[in-house]
């Protein structure tokens, strides 16, 4: 018995586009169209306008007074990449939904790809970049270090996998389980099912705009992917105290051993205040470490909605 085809949403987080979604919609509609009554029985592209301050939601209304089978969810405010990705995926509206980003750096003809592989049984389909030349050379060494590190921590994540993905339906509704503020989808979606596929493609280079991912914003992505998915930095921080005690007290031991043989007060000022910075240094970061997970469960705490919708068009 022939298998009945699916509808397919396409989620597209924007903050100041205004330069790439007419160039990607020429990309990316023609291929929704080759795939209309073969793969997937229809199609829906969900833009978020998660708070641009430029011409994005003009543009997007442009494209929809062309295409009908467009949605927009204009947010409030500027909710964070996460969260807009999360909007996007609430609302759209058909059984399957693709996330991927409106560059389209990542290769939209690997949506067909991810198609087929759910009709062979996968609710979750993850697009893997096979190599990070197209990125800049910072923007590699951080991701490499990144990833060792979540590793190290004993956090789940797949090496290379941005948020180019395809999920069911179903599983996005299971997603609205996780309401946590501090969200880090490549971790949450590995917690909702532990069967996947994935599709590996070069990643290309931005042809318009400029990227609106700054050092910054990784390094705060990083930093939500760390502590919200594991306690191994409490512990690391534990061990750490351990060890700087136990050296104190052997210090102790020493220089309480060497006054009474010798008599002598013991010299060095120099290293002494080495000492003193580098011990003052590692409890700021300790400090700074437990800070990052009380801050975190005092955000939690508030229970504030991931986004507000001005209106959806």
């Amino acid at each position: 018995m022939e298998k009945k085809i699916k509808s397919l949403s396409v989620v597209i987080p924007c903050y100041n586009e205004q330069d790439v979604l007419e160039h990607s919609m020429k990309e990316l509609i023609p291929l929704l169209e080759k795939w209309e009554g073969k793969i997937i029985s229809e199609y829906q592209i969900v833009f978020t306008n998660n708070g641009s301050l430029d011409n994005t939601l003009n543009e997007m209304l442009k494209i929809k007074e062309k295409f009908k089978k467009v949605k927009i969810l204009d947010l409030r405010n500027n909710y964070g990449y996460q969260c807009s990705i999360t909007a996007g995926l609430y609302n759209a509206d058909h059984e399957l939904i693709v996330s991927i980003d409106s560059d389209l750096q990542d290769d939209p003809t690997k949506i067909e790809e991810m198609i087929n592989l759910h009709y062979k049984g996968y609710d979750l389909v993850l697009g893997i970049r096979d190599n990070r030349k197209s990125d800049r050379y910072f923007k590699r060494i951080f991701s490499e270090f990144f990833y060792n590190l979540m590793s190290f921590l004993g956090t789940q994540t797949i090496r290379n996998h941005g948020d180019f993905r395809l999920m069911t339906k179903e599983l996005v509704e299971d997603l609205k389980h996780y309401p946590e503020q501090n969200r880090f989808l490549r971790g949450l979606i590995l917690k909702l099912d532990n069967k996947w596929a994935s599709v590996y493609y070069p990643r290309r280079k931005r042809k318009y705009g400029a990227t609106k991912f700054k050092p910054v914003n990784l390094v705060s992505l990083a930093l939500d992917g760390i502590t919200s998915f594991s306690i191994k930095p409490i512990r690391l921080i534990l061990i750490i105290g351990i060890i700087m005690f136990l050296i104190s007290i052997g210090l102790i031991m020493y220089i309480v051993f060497i006054t009474l043989i010798s008599g002598d007060t013991v010299k060095g000022w120099a290293s002494t205040l080495l000492i003193i910075l580098f011990f003052g240094g590692i409890q700021n970061i300790i400090l700074g470490v437990m800070g990052e997970y009380v801050a975190k469960t005092y955000i939690e705490s508030k229970n504030r909605p991931l986004y507000r919708i001005r209106k959806i068009y």
